[in-house]
């Protein structure tokens, strides 16, 4: 039993770094079909149709065709084992451990019936707490996500951007809970600065409209910056989740 590993992309065909760390289908707008082809030989590549448009309804799109799948965006740049603080800061390289890490995973949302499922977003080995591996009650990470599909989990297509937010907050509503492998991370390379797919969205205005939308849906779940003490100072606008289970 496996899911499909899958890249959403979109203007980035001659810079995509994931398929360096993991075998993995790229999903792009049919009219970017053949410069893909052309910039990443021997990969698998779908395309969905160019109707399809912001990232929240073409994630909608592939979990409608595949029904089960992981997610990854195209700039991660390295994989990382946060639960042990030695030798390289425990980055993995090999692409089958990696695959390895995914499917287990999946495997372990399989059996507790999880629709929602993806890795930790701490950035340091001395954040990680030993004795939470796993969590039920956190939130995914937009970067590197799975999902399996039912009536609970979709996106707000009316969203350009936070649709990790949206979609954990969504499902967290519904069925209580989301699983979260607090061991391993996968970081991408200058979120907001890298050309192409959400770049020429994401901005101080559109962060902030997504944010008070979902404050309208989700009230004191979602927590603002500025009621947080420990943020990432490098994004202006930020929220928290703070679910009540």
């Amino acid at each position: 039993m496996s899911c499909k590993i899958v890249i959403p992309s979109m203007g980035r065909a001659e810079n995509v770094l994931t398929t360096k760390l993991v075998d993995a289908i790229i999903c792009v707008p049919e009219k970017e079909k053949e410069k893909y082809l052309h910039y990443n030989r021997d990969v698998e590549i779908i395309t969905h149709p160019d109707s399809v448009i912001g990232l929240p309804a073409k994630r909608q799109w592939m979990l409608d065709y595949f029904n089960e799948l992981f997610m990854l965006d195209d700039d991660i740049a390295y994989v990382q084992n946060i639960s042990r603080n030695h030798g390289e800061k425990g980055f993995i390289k090999d692409k089958n451990e990696i695959y390895e890490i995914i499917q287990n995973l999946y495997f372990l949302a399989k059996l507790l019936e999880v629709s929602l499922f993806g890795f930790s977003s701490k950035t340091n080995p001395l954040q990680f707490n030993e004795f939470k591996p796993f969590t039920l009650n956190g939130k995914i990470t937009g970067c590197s996500y799975g999902a399996i599909k039912s009536r609970n989990v979709k996106w707000n297509a009316d969203l350009k951007v936070k649709e990790d937010f949206w979609v954990s907050s969504y499902v967290m509503y519904h069925e209580r809970r989301i699983l979260v492998d607090n061991r391993y991370r996968f970081q991408q390379k200058e979120t907001f600065k890298n050309p192409g797919g959400l770049s020429s969205q994401r901005n101080t205005k559109t962060e902030m409209e997504a944010i008070l939308e979902m404050r309208k849906y989700f009230g004191e779940s979602i927590l603002l910056k500025s009621q947080i003490k420990t943020v990432d100072s490098s994004v202006k606008y930020n929220i928290f989740t703070k679910y009540l289970i």
